[in-house]
């Protein structure tokens, strides 16, 4: 019995952290938070636990799904963080884990970084490389990349 009462605490405990850190990533305060959720602020500090280090609790799943749509997490995932996911899906595609974001940008978008960032080291490592060559080796370097399964395809 024990370990399954440790074993919620921990999911709750990892809820509030994701839940807290998409609220500061959105530069929001509890009160704040509270309002565009469309809940009462005691309510919303009970997902997150509040100032007296008491932990924080389960809610109704109708106030888990207000979150999910006020900080654009995809719907159902609070309480797949309590059934033991351990991260949240946000619904541009960007995966929130405790401490950290990881995001899905388009190819398109990796394509460019990569060029800007081959672009910017070629320039301080290898000055006589005109644009047309680094732009042809930021085209190799990322089918090489995709090739490996390091990035995806483009689709």
């Amino acid at each position: 019995m024990a370990a399954s009462q440790d074993r919620i605490a921990r999911h709750l405990e990892l809820l509030a952290t994701l839940v807290t850190q998409r609220r500061a990533s959105l530069h929001l305060g509890i009160d704040e938070a509270a309002r565009l959720c469309d809940i009462a602020p005691m309510t919303y500090r009970a997902v997150e636990g509040d100032k007296h280090n008491q932990g924080s609790k389960v809610v109704r799943d109708t106030t888990y799904a207000k979150i999910e749509k006020a900080f654009d997490m995809t719907p159902g995932s609070c309480r797949a963080v309590l059934d033991g996911a351990d991260s949240i899906k946000l619904l541009d595609g960007t995966e929130l884990i405790a401490g950290a974001q990881i995001s899905h940008p388009p190819m398109e978008q990796v394509a460019d970084e990569v060029k800007e960032a081959l672009g910017k080291v070629a320039g301080l490592h290898a000055p006589e490389l005109t644009h047309g060559q680094t732009d042809s080796m930021a085209d190799g370097l990322v089918k090489e990349l995709q090739r490996r399964g390091i990035l995806p395809s483009a689709r």
